[in-house]
């Protein structure tokens, strides 16, 4: 639901954009009478905020990130005045028209020295293509808006944040998932190579995107996608034993993941709980909502209806 919110003091803007997004320390960098407006907008798991405040800056300590409020990344549209965003040992000056992502996991900075308005979209790591991996190299670098890629998604960007009340009526989510999936395009092909450093990356990709594309297959496991990539079992484990989940638990993630947003679209309002855990490969219905519950504390019917 869309929610315009205006604040006259910067101590309600820091509880406000603390409460919008995730928990950060902000501070005033000029003087005089601070005023601040928030337009903001959840479309399914998919934050979408426009911003237009005096100068301030927002930190996300290293303690903040592990507080427990949310794995994001945050792309920013500037829309007028300049923003500075700096993190992993980068920083980028955002002009209007430029964008960058940056990830709530780890310490960041924007800095607006002077009044600006920005776009905020704020995508859970599930949502968003790329591997933490690939965005690590790519926070803090702009997407400038004079790079070819850069007029495929900021038209669409700046739509959407000038219209920002009407997405509930007229099927945001849909849009907001098309913009996310849009983005991830832009920021891989503007970056080029950068994404794809190594064999073993680009092995990962390759088993992310099969796992992505059979999650309705209910005998999808290491064996088969092994089989299908043209390794070992062993070597698949391998390739991902250094990262967050192992192969089993990657698959089932996913599909926990993709029911949770399944069970969220308006547009799958109608279809059954059961039928929806088919479409994700858990076909047997208690197992699927026992699953579910562990990963998000409700069950499917009770997700769904919260939402």
């Amino acid at each position: 639901m869309y929610q315009l919110q205006h604040v006259d003091s910067f101590t309600a803007w820091s509880r406000l954009i603390s409460d919008a997004f995730v928990r950060l320390q902000s501070e005033q960098v000029s003087g005089g009478h601070f005023t601040a407006t928030l337009g903001a907008t959840m479309l399914g798991d998919i934050g979408l905020m426009r911003i237009q405040a005096k100068p301030h800056a927002v930190q996300r300590t290293e303690n903040l990130t592990s507080s427990g409020d949310g794995d994001f990344y945050k792309v920013s549209y500037q829309l007028d005045g300049y923003g500075l965003l700096i993190q992993d040992g980068r920083e980028t000056l955002l002009a209007p028209g430029d964008l960058a992502i940056y990830d709530t996991q780890r310490p960041y900075t924007l800095a607006f020295e002077k009044p600006a308005s920005v776009m905020v979209a704020l995508i859970p790591h599930d949502q968003f293509r790329l591997s933490q991996q690939q965005v690590s190299q790519l926070t803090a670098v702009s997407l400038k808006q004079t790079h070819p890629l850069s007029g495929t998604v900021a038209p669409l960007l700046r739509h959407l944040g000038s219209n920002l009340p009407a997405w509930d009526e007229f099927g945001g989510y849909q849009l907001a998932r098309n913009t996310v999936d849009l983005l991830a395009t832009a920021l891989d092909g503007a970056m080029g190579g950068e994404c794809h450093a190594d064999a073993k990356s680009r092995q990962r990709e390759m088993v992310n995107s099969y796992i992505e594309a059979h999650l309705d297959d209910v005998e999808l496991g290491p064996a088969r996608i092994a089989a299908a990539h043209f390794m070992s079992v062993r070597s698949l484990h391998a390739l991902f034993e250094k990262e967050p989940f192992s192969v089993a638990a990657l698959i089932r993630h996913r599909r926990l993941a993709k029911a949770a947003r399944m069970l969220r679209d308006p547009l799958l309002a109608d279809l059954p709980v059961q039928a929806i855990g088919a479409r994700v490969g858990l076909a047997d219905a208690a197992g699927f909502s026992r699953m579910f519950s562990k990963e998000f504390g409700a069950t499917p019917g009770k997700y769904r209806n919260a939402s």
